[in-house]
């Protein structure tokens, strides 16, 4: 018992750079003043986040912070990542690429080749969002609310915390789990019912706008809401006398299964019925809307490789361009990974597809086309889906 005592006490004081001897000496005094603020930083980071790979977040979060260090001479010369063996190996691909291919059109290096003065003001103009989204989820997608929803907490405390934060509800992680669906598998219904009764508040407002948007994002716990005495969220709205946010909600439905049946007809390739579906006022809804994988109608048809579809689309509803995915990836990173790069990714430059957006890992598109397993993957699921 002594002994256990003397070993908390120990743990229990503080830690300090200085108190270590090492730090007494010349090489100790250069390592505080070089990494004492960073690792500092970053370890505090992980005590307040607890992500899952404490080492993996560790590395990344030293990665960004050398990232934002560099100057900005040396990003304009790299394609903006902030991993400097992806740039290598990226620039090599395309040196290769360059060389071996022969004969007429663009080469698959002219595709991912980057142009310095528009990645520049590429990430002036959208930097800011960037890093939000870097700041709110991790690299495998989960938001603080998802860390937050795999623990019990008091009565109206996840509640407090989404309407402060603004978090967005619909993120979605890499395995395609919204924050609600975490509380559930974590055996903790009470924070998918405080996640409902915040939707059943803004339901009381009236404002149609917020269930627009969770449709778009393609949140699926809309409808099926209720309040603590059973009512559902159609018939609160209805009490309410909120005609317009009740006639969104009543229509609902049948629009996820338009959105359903137009991406069914994608994955089988039945461009007749797709251009049917699309011939009507609301189409570029149903092209930007997301299904449950976090996937545009756009995203499927790059990953079914069908050209024709491609440039359908796209005319249709350009800004689907940048629109992202679960995992924040845009259809141009979706194209780098496939068989019809040349071709698709083509149309989705010359109609405005940013060649430096960054997804959650901070890999560009150009990442894709050296890398192609989890395009593959994504190709395979669709398959499955048909």
């Amino acid at each position: 018992m002594l002994r256990l005592n003397s070993i908390r006490n120990r743990q229990a004081q503080p830690v300090s750079f200085q108190a270590n001897p090492i730090f007494k000496t010349e090489q100790g005094k250069y390592l505080a003043d070089s990494l004492a603020d960073p690792l500092i930083k970053a370890l505090t980071e992980i005590a307040n986040k607890r992500p899952r790979d404490p080492v993996a977040y560790l590395t990344n979060y030293l990665q960004h912070f050398m990232g934002e260090r560099r100057p900005m001479t040396e990003v304009q010369v790299h394609s903006g990542s902030s991993k400097a063996s992806t740039n290598s190996t990226s620039t090599m691909a395309m040196a290769k690429s360059k060389t071996t291919r022969n004969g007429p059109g663009p080469t698959n290096a002219d595709l991912i080749e980057l142009d310095a003065r528009s990645m520049v003001e590429e990430e002036d103009a959208e930097g800011a969002l960037a890093v939000q989204h870097l700041e709110e989820r991790d690299e495998h997608g989960q938001s603080m609310l998802h860390f937050a929803c795999a623990r019990s907490h008091r009565r109206g405390a996840l509640y407090t915390l989404i309407e402060e934060s603004g978090i967005d509800i619909t993120y979605r992680d890499e395995l395609y789990r919204t924050a609600r669906d975490v509380s559930l598998q974590a055996n903790q219904p009470n924070n998918a019912a405080e996640i409902d009764r915040y939707i059943l508040a803004q339901a009381v407002i009236g404002d149609v706008e917020p269930f627009e948007q969770l449709a778009l994002q393609g949140y699926d716990h809309i409808l099926d809401v209720e309040d603590e005495s059973g009512q559902s969220i159609i018939d609160v709205v209805q009490s309410r006398q909120s005609d317009a946010l009740s006639e969104f909600l009543g229509k609902l439905r049948g629009l996820e299964e338009t959105r359903e049946e137009l991406h069914q007809m994608i994955r089988d390739n039945n461009m007749e019925r797709v251009m049917e579906l699309t011939a009507v006022a609301n189409a570029k809804w149903l092209i930007k809307t997301k299904n449950y994988y976090g996937r545009t109608a756009l995203h499927i048809a790059v990953l079914k490789e069908s050209e024709e579809m491609v440039q359908h689309l796209v005319k249709i509803c350009p800004e689907t361009l940048k629109i992202t995915d679960n995992l924040e990836r845009t259809v141009l990173h979706y194209a780098m990974g496939t068989n019809a790069l040349e071709s698709v990714s083509r149309i989705l430059i010359q109609n405005g597809a940013k060649r430096t957006a960054k997804d959650l890992k901070g890999r560009q598109p150009s990442y894709y086309f050296i890398n192609k397993a989890d395009i593959l993957r994504l190709q395979e699921e669709e398959e499955e889906s048909r």
